[in-house]
């Protein structure tokens, strides 16, 4: 079996990234950006004020106080949005409203609280250095500057720099368009009440949430029988409405397991199992190069399987480059035993306690038990064939 990073690194190195489109700026908020984008004007624009007050110069006040306040004439009052009229000699100073424009001649601005406007005079209580609270041109951004650089995660303020970029689309890449079937007879969907022998369908429902959470486009094929006619057709529907396949059960050895016949027809698949636990059973190929991810019918099982390799492949496909969760220590609460001969991805409660993480199982961590992901906020590593006491540390990482 290969290792977890074999595998892993197996499946990163034949991924491609999915061609890119052009989107409208309020259509593109998480996508990843395909281009690099230019300053075309400085931002701000021009000299602005940072706050409501008077546009002053400021040697003309260096000695204001309360005790001593400086008088000036008020020469006009500058809204945001329009231009100055008049400009500000010594002695004078113009009343100014947040972003406006500053006034020639001006070269700081006093905040109003620290003033006492009657209407032609403002008397000033404290004094400015020159430039204080004054925006200056290009103080954000350059005229010519590379705002945004190819690859850059477009979130709020992305969206928001483009406004200001004047740019109202731009190119990014693709979101992955996912499929997902389950497989097996003794799957039920939810709505329908239960038969003798019969389980409900948990899986889809799942990995559908876990398609979105990782940015793709997840859409709902439904349930494969235990057919292998019927399978295929699924499989080659799903295939032509997306960019990736995932399916859930039916790649073991057992007599009825038919997906593995299946995909084996259909394309060629690179491995089939993983030295890891829950999750030793997996696919991983490719069907009219489109990647195909076959994963363990057990809930928790799939739902692990996703979290290693199939989130990485999509985030990737879409044009990210961190691809992996962040790991880090932490100190385990109790002791843990893996005498199994595969690396042991334990659902675990982790929290920070007098600096540093620790960390504490569910409780029983069978592949079949869903609660015990329920009630995880984290995977804990722990290697093969080893016994490791309350305190020592071992290799964690958040699920969300």
């Amino acid at each position: 079996m290969l290792s977890v990073e074999a595998a892993r690194q197996q499946m990163l190195d034949t991924i491609d990234v999915l061609q890119t489109e052009q989107r409208e700026i309020l259509e593109c908020s998480g996508y990843v950006l395909a281009e690099d984008l230019y300053a075309s004007d400085n931002i701000p624009p021009f000299d602005n004020s940072a706050m409501d007050g008077f546009a002053v110069i400021s040697s003309d006040v260096k000695a204001a106080s309360k005790e001593n306040p400086i008088v000036l004439s008020v020469v006009e009052t500058i809204a945001a949005g329009f231009a100055p009229k008049k400009k500000v000699s010594s002695g004078s100073a113009a009343r100014i409203m947040t972003g406006a424009m500053m006034p020639d001649g001006a070269n700081a601005v006093v905040m109003q609280e620290v003033t006492e406007f009657d209407g032609d005079t403002v008397q000033i209580f404290e004094s400015v250095d020159k430039s204080e609270n004054v925006r200056f041109t290009g103080e954000s951004v350059k005229v010519k500057d590379c705002v945004m650089s190819n690859g850059k995660i477009l979130h709020p303020p992305e969206i928001s720099m483009m406004a200001s970029l004047n740019c109202a689309s731009v190119e990014v890449y693709r979101k992955p368009k996912v499929a997902i079937v389950s497989t097996g007879d003794e799957l039920m969907p939810i709505g329908e009440t239960l038969k003798p022998g019969k389980i409900r369908d948990s899986n889809r429902y799942g990995l559908y949430a876990q398609v979105q959470n990782a940015g793709g486009i997840p859409i709902d094929m439904g349930i494969a029988p235990d057919d292998a006619d019927k399978t295929e057709q699924i499989f080659l529907k799903s295939l032509s409405q997306a960019d990736a396949l995932i399916t859930s059960g039916g790649v073991s050895v057992g007599e009825h397991d038919v997906v593995r016949n299946v995909l084996t027809k259909l394309g060629k698949m690179h491995f089939w199992r993983v030295a890891m636990k829950p999750g030793k059973p997996q696919v991983y190929g490719f069907i009219d190069d489109k990647p195909i991810f076959g994963l363990p019918g057990n809930p928790v099982s799939s739902l692990v399987v996703f979290e290693l390799f199939v989130r990485p492949a999509l985030l990737k496909m879409a044009g990210h480059t961190e691809l992996l969760r962040p790991t880090f220590e932490a100190v385990l609460t109790t002791d843990v035993t893996n005498s199994d001969g595969r690396v042991n991805y334990m659902r675990a409660i982790i929290s920070k306690e007098n600096g540093e993480y620790v960390a504490k199982t569910t409780g029983p961590q069978g592949s079949g038990i869903l609660h015990s992901l329920v009630l995880a906020n984290g995977l804990i590593t722990i290697p093969s064939g080893v016994t490791l006491s309350a305190g020592e540390r071992i290799e964690a990482q958040f699920l969300n």
